[in-house]
């Protein structure tokens, strides 16, 4: 796959040791494949180490939902079919060491499972004598998808770019005068460079070309059928960054320290609520994207530990003085224009400079 539409990124190995429960509702039977809580197979804890919210354009851990809608279709020949589109990346953990997985997955559902050979194009497909069993293959395989893809980093990203040179001046010299006086754990490597800044709306899980091109599809989808209306009322109003505020309760433990988005009246700041909740709810629908929260929290990423370089480490900082001195801090105003389908870990130029991201698609509003 071409540097263009992915970014290098590299997924674990091995099986995720699972436990499968029968669950009855009413006439029908599920059963439900879990991940073993305490160890895996290697004997290392899977309890995740959650840290405070850090800016999603960075670190995250999310994972799709299992799908709850799709056809199950009776075939001329009495058996019950379906069949269900999983990425070339993520065949090999249904299929197991030596086809150990398959095996067991259509032994346990009484079905015949076919998946396509290594980089071929295809569905797995699911065919048994009854619709339950089918249901059940159908969940257990979208649920070992979902496991892996938990474990995966956001590929892409949907984002609003800020273009406006009086945020970028003020952001310098936002991080100019903190720099005078660094308070604990303050680093110049803290600080979002300008050429990146941009409000991210949703993180993406984009494993292949028939991923990126649905992401693409319903990009431009959800803006016809939901945003087009919605801008139409907002455009020409601008969009302002004034203010800071933090992502975790802790002011003098922080991870992220962002600017807050306002705009001329809560009316309009509600309107451009809705285009960031529309996409994300419309990413999350199609398997590629969760909700994690009920809305978007808008803002714009000023420092995150994320940033950090090397041996600095992820460490928190202090930024109690910070809250107070630069609550009101104007960085500047900027216009909706476009909408970016950006591509994560693409921000360094072939000569080391710092870059925009390289985007996938763009809707010009």
């Amino acid at each position: 796959m071409s540097r263009k539409h992915f970014p290098d990124f590299f997924t674990n190995k091995g099986p995720i040791p699972t436990t499968v429960t029968p669950l009855q509702f009413g006439k029908m039977t599920y059963y439900q494949s879990r991940v073993n809580p305490d160890k895996d197979e290697y004997g290392h804890s899977s309890k995740p180490n959650l840290k405070p919210y850090t800016d999603n354009d960075d670190e995250m851990l999310v994972c799709e939902d299992i799908e709850d809608s799709y056809d199950i279709t009776l075939t001329k020949n009495g058996k019950f079919f379906t069949s269900l589109y999983v990425p070339s990346k993520l065949l090999s953990y249904i299929i197991g060491a030596k086809g150990v997985k398959l095996k067991s997955l259509q032994r346990d559902t009484n079905t015949i499972i076919k998946v396509p050979r290594m980089n071929e194009k295809g569905e797995v497909t699911i065919t048994g004598e009854s619709e339950r069993k089918v249901a059940s293959a159908r969940a257990q395989i979208a649920m070992i998808v979902a496991q892996r893809k938990e474990r995966m980093q956001p590929t892409h990203f949907i984002a609003i770019p800020i273009v406006s040179d009086t945020i970028n001046e003020n952001l310098i010299q936002f991080k100019n005068e903190i720099m005078e006086n660094p308070p604990a754990g303050v680093t110049e490597s803290l600080f979002q460079n300008p050429v990146k800044l941009h409000l991210t709306i949703v993180m993406l899980k984009i494993l292949d070309e028939d991923e990126l091109d649905l992401a693409k599809k319903n990009l431009q989808t959800c803006y016809n059928e939901s945003i087009a209306g919605i801008y139409n009322e907002i455009k020409g109003n601008e969009i302002t960054v004034q203010g800071v505020e933090i992502m975790n309760d802790d002011p003098a433990n922080v991870y992220v320290l962002y600017g807050k988005v306002k705009m001329p009246n809560d009316t309009l700041l509600t309107k451009l609520q809705n285009i960031a909740d529309a996409l994300n709810s419309y990413f999350c629908r199609v398997g590629i994207a969760k909700k994690e929260y009920e809305k978007v929290k808008l803002h714009m990423t000023l420092m995150n530990t994320s940033f950090r370089k090397g041996s600095e480490g992820k460490g928190s900082f202090d930024a109690t003085d910070i809250l107070q001195k630069y609550r009101d801090f104007y960085f500047g105003s900027f216009e909706l224009k476009e909408l970016h389908l950006c591509i994560r870990g693409t921000t360094t130029a072939d000569d080391g400079a710092v870059k925009y991201y390289d985007t996938a698609s763009v809707i010009s509003l």
